[in-house]
């Protein structure tokens, strides 16, 4: 009886060591499942990521364009702004020669008046 107990042993061990196999099995599988799918989101992520950091290029790009045409339009005005300064030189003095002039005819006609 002793090897029929040893053969009965024997094959639940047999039995134990299948489960344990398939159990192996089984989470090595998940764990694949898992892996793969942690693969996938990196792989996503990187993606997210280069495309977030070019569209930030992008932007800071259009920015600089921005401000360069900003810049270059405010040098004109300034440039504008000192012709126009400097031809309004000439046009003052002829302001100042007419209120002269009109002084000297408003006293003109203050003495015509008063004669």
């Amino acid at each position: 009886m002793m090897e029929v107990k040893s053969v009965e042993e024997y094959m639940e061990r047999i039995r134990v060591l299948d489960a344990l196999e398939q159990q192996a099995m089984g989470l090595s599988r998940m764990l694949t499942t898992y892996t793969d799918r942690l693969q996938e989101r990196l792989e996503q992520r990187v993606e997210i990521e280069k495309a977030s950091e070019e569209a930030v290029l992008t932007s800071i790009k259009s920015l600089e364009a921005v401000v360069d045409k900003s810049v270059h339009q405010k040098r004109q005005l300034v440039e504008q702004c000192q012709q126009l300064d400097s031809e309004m030189k000439e046009t003052r003095g002829i302001l100042q020669q007419v209120r002269e002039i009109k002084q000297l005819l408003d006293v003109m006609e203050y003495a015509k008046r008063k004669s």
